[in-house]
């Protein structure tokens, strides 16, 4: 018995992790029991008693908390509290420290009935420490073990977690070691996904909301994820760790899709992200509001919906006027409409033969221009590398300190990885020419077909880009329409075409004048037709098949 214990007030804490209780049989039982014992062993009140099953990485733990307001409000009524060991206190040296002396604050003191400590000598501050510190470390040694051994297993090729689309099997191999597999109903679903979104024609929000998708279960939040993971191409990204550079390696598992489709996904994500622009609110039922004039009197038409009796939603073009004017429209109206306009804008295959001209001349020249930025880039990734080499020899040297090394090699290995995923969209962009090619040919002689599938915005970008006022629908067609310069000298004009092609034999310098520069992004016609540089949905930025 300890005299100095004997009449004080005390509160019990327990916690405990799952962990804990499986392999270490530190049960919140077994915690009771001892505790319960220590104090009526010294003659203590117990006035309250606390247990959780919570991790100790922190102090943001419901039933401390409650401990903690308790003690706030009771100061006067309380005296200890007690604790198993200091490992079941915490595993974070700082912070248990803090809790410590803000309960000795309040007059109150936490310690261990298995290892008690004199909170006043300071013969014992170091015992203190270390037995505070020593979850600490256990805790770090266990996590730097995980950490390696996972690790290991990437570079052996294998994968720690199976993405959607996969599960978990054994290697046929090593019956003993795990070996992600292709799951037979999510796998084919995965991979056409990825295909699907390689076309560049359909965004990410409206993939998973198609029915065939359901079973994967995918959402806005981990799609974009899912689809920059290179486990899918049969391939591992093994992190950076300490000294060694983040690297991508050949797994051991079946690639669900090819690298060359992998790495169309990565450049339609690349686009997309380079050409983002805040989506417009605009209900998807009238995506021609701001492209409409009111037949009676010429003010814009904006849309609204109503319901009926039966509870069924109905869309409506109506005119914005107050002065009388009643003019209203059902949206499937025109929709239909400007469907069949659409049709009657088609290129004569005498146009879309020219146009195929001046998209090959455009990209021959990005061709070459891609090639001096390939070099030019391939030798910066060299030049980064060797100071990464000469980087770490001195470190080895004692030249740099570990802390300086760290620092530099984290930059240059960032840069490394930047300029690889720069190289390699500059070496894809020559495979794609016939893909843009046909997209752009395409879309001259199925305009209807390429805007049914772009969203609002796309939907108003085309239309924006193709007439030069606002449609008139009266008595069920739209009047004809005045197209912008460039679209009437596509789709009305096919004999200046012509005479560009005549002139001067296949002159490729002049038709390819009317060819924006393409890059990475599909070849359009510039501003005088479909606005190419960034005004159109991703939707029509790729071949659409």
């Amino acid at each position: 018995m300890r005299k100095e214990l004997q009449g004080k007030s005390v509160i019990l804490y327990r916690r405990v992790s799952t962990t804990d209780q499986k392999e270490n049989g530190n049960s919140l039982n077994t915690q009771s029991h001892s505790l319960r014992a220590y104090a009526q062993s010294n003659g203590m009140e117990i006035i309250r008693e606390y247990e959780e099953d919570y991790s100790a990485k922190n102090f943001q733990r419901p039933e401390f908390n409650r401990l903690r307001e308790f003690v706030k409000r009771n100061k006067s009524k309380v005296d200890y509290i007690l604790i198993t060991s200091w490992d079941r206190f915490s595993r974070n040296t700082y912070e248990a420290l803090g809790v410590i002396g803000e309960m000795r604050a309040l007059g109150v003191e936490i310690n261990s009935i298995e290892n008690w400590i004199d909170h006043d000598d300071p013969q014992q501050l170091m015992m203190k420490l270390m037995y505070l510190g020593m979850p600490e470390v256990d805790n770090k040694i266990r996590s730097n073990k995980t950490r390696e051994g996972m690790r290991q297993g990437l570079l052996e090729g294998r994968v720690n977690k199976a993405p959607v689309g996969y599960m978990r099997g054994r290697d046929p191999n090593n019956p003993n070691k795990h070996l992600i597999q292709i799951d037979p109903i999510k796998g084919p679903l995965m991979r056409n996904l990825f295909e699907e979104y390689a076309l560049g024609v359909t965004p990410q929000s409206e993939l998973i909301k198609k029915r065939k998708y359901a079973p994967l279960n995918l959402r806005m939040s981990n799609l974009s994820t899912q689809l920059k993971n290179v486990v899918y191409s049969g391939r591992v990204f093994i992190p950076e760790y300490k000294e060694f550079p983040a690297e991508i390696k050949d797994g051991l598992h079946e690639a669900l899709i090819s690298i060359e489709t992998f790495n169309k996904v990565q450049r339609v994500i690349h686009r997309n992200k380079k050409y983002s622009h805040k989506q417009n609110k605009t209900n998807d039922k009238m995506p021609l509001r701001g492209y409409l004039s009111c037949p009676k009197c010429s003010l814009g038409l904006t849309g609204s919906g109503s319901k009926s009796r039966s509870g069924k939603r109905h869309y409506y073009y109506h005119c914005q006027t107050k002065n009388g004017c009643n003019f209203r429209v059902k949206t499937a109206d025109l929709h239909n409409a400007l469907n069949e306009l659409f049709k009657e804008l088609k290129a004569s295959d005498e146009v879309v033969a020219l146009f195929k001209l001046m998209l090959q001349d455009k990209y021959e020249k990005t061709e070459k221009s891609n090639k001096q930025l390939l070099q030019k880039s391939e030798k910066e990734l060299k030049k980064i590398e060797d100071k990464k080499e000469t980087l770490l020899e001195k470190m080895i040297e004692g030249v740099i300190s570990n802390e300086d090394y760290q620092k530099h090699n984290n930059k240059y290995s960032e840069q490394i990885a930047e300029l690889k995923l720069e190289i390699d969209n500059l070496k894809g962009d020559d495979k794609e020419l016939k893909e843009y090619i046909s997209f752009g040919t395409f879309m001259l002689q199925n305009l209807s077909e390429v805007y049914a599938k772009l969203d609002v915005n796309g939907k108003g970008k085309l239309i924006g880009s193709i007439f030069d006022e606002k449609l008139v629908f009266l008595k069920n067609k739209y009047r004809t329409p005045k197209l912008k310069d460039g679209a009437a000298f596509i789709f009305n004009n096919n004999k200046a075409l012509q005479s560009l092609k005549t002139k001067k034999g296949d002159s490729r310098e002049k038709v390819s004048s009317l060819v924006p520069e393409a890059g990475i992004e599909p070849a359009l016609p510039k501003e005088q037709d479909f606005e190419s540089s960034a005004s159109t949905s991703s939707a029509t930025r790729a071949y659409i098949k």
